[in-house]
């Protein structure tokens, strides 16, 4: 795929596709943190979490110029969308889960990819201890800028952790799971998913995804703007399947339109997940979750193939699951009749 885009696209094309994914400025936090090399000799840890507001497919009429009214208030500016209430929804819990994780990890930058939309949000962003990458451009659509936090995994020796906006609060339990990750030398963490209740009722294979977009960490470094540039370019020339057989019958393979939503999700399923299940894949899923099908089989014995050291956890307690290891010994110690703990102290870290 690389090869091709390299020797057979035109300089113009290369600077159309690289440009949706370049970065015209980069602001450090206001507030100081921990020098990253006194906490791990790994290297440092970034969570990357991008902030944009766009209609969710291209087809949508575009809103109007973005300011922090419109973000507050979009009806009275006439816009109505599946999520009618952006700075509730992305905006105050981006800004209050990056002041939590500089309240309890301070070692950890939470870098923020600002499209230029709403480079206004800016300050905000900066006072809450966010490291702000602002784009060179605005998402055409939900892509490229759900897109555009898989930059971060550019970074040599760096952990990483995906996250959205709207789960910013709670993303201090994901960066356990990426540095538990790479000190068992796996490569990477996700959680799987079928899309849509009755595309899991079907098991349908064109909907399944290996790595759902919001939620996966990776000790691994990749040419992120060069792999997703080939990708686009290789789309808009149709050299790349959109199509699953099975058996005799061919099916779309959904979320393959650009820019729409879910696009993201397909090009982690067409490039990197192949890329990655060779690094080794922890893979997490509640014990009761009865939508596992036979592709999800079948994505198991590819890693295990790819990397014989790649796992399985299944959740005993989906709760529990998402705590942080301090909060684990906490809850466990509230459990026991024999010893008491304060809920002061079981919810230190909110």
């Amino acid at each position: 795929m690389l090869d091709a885009f390299t020797d057979k696209a035109s300089p113009a094309e290369k600077e159309h596709w690289a440009g949706l994914f370049r970065v015209a400025e980069v602001h450090p936090p206001l507030r100081r943190r921990v020098d990253r090399d006194e906490k791990s000799d790994e290297g440092h840890h970034v969570v990357a979490s991008s902030l944009f507001w766009k209609p969710a497919n291209s087809h949508e009429p575009d809103f109007p110029l973005l300011t922090r009214e419109v973000l507050l208030n979009p009806a009275s500016h006439g816009i109505t969308t599946r999520i009618n209430h952006p700075w509730e929804h992305y905006v105050e819990p981006l800004l209050r889960g990056a002041k939590r994780l500089l309240d309890n990890r301070p070692d950890v930058i939470f870098r923020v990819y600002l499209a230029r939309d709403l480079s206004f949000l800016l300050p905000d962003l900066l006072e809450a201890g966010c490291e702000v990458l602002v784009m060179e451009t605005s998402s055409i659509a939900h892509n490229p800028g759900a897109m555009w936090r898989f930059l971060a995994m550019e970074e040599e020796n760096c952990l990483v952790t995906i996250t959205d906006a709207d789960r910013a609060h709670d993303v201090i339990y994901d960066v356990e799971r990426t540095e538990l990750v790479a000190k068992a030398g796996l490569g990477h963490w996700r959680v799987p998913y079928t899309f849509g209740a009755e595309e899991t009722r079907r098991a349908a294979p064109t909907h399944y995804r290996p790595i759902l977009a919001c939620q996966f960490g990776s000790a691994k470094s990749y040419p992120m703007s060069e792999l997703m540039s080939a990708f686009l370019w290789h789309h808009e020339k149709a050299t790349f399947p959109t199509q699953v057989t099975i058996g005799s019958t061919a099916q779309n393979i959904f979320a393959t339109r650009w820019p729409d939503y879910g696009f993201d999700e397909w090009f982690l399923l067409a490039v990197m997940f192949p890329r990655m299940a060779f690094e080794g894949v922890l893979t997490f899923v509640p014990w009761n979750d009865h939508a596992l099908n036979q592709w999800f089989a079948l994505d198991i014995e590819y890693c295990t193939w790819a990397n014989p050291k790649s796992e399985i956890m299944y959740h005993s307690d989906p709760e529990l699951a998402k705590l942080p290891q301090i909060e684990k010994r906490l809850h466990r110690k509230e459990k026991a009749p024999q010893t008491q703990t304060t809920p002061a102290s079981i919810h230190a870290l909110d």
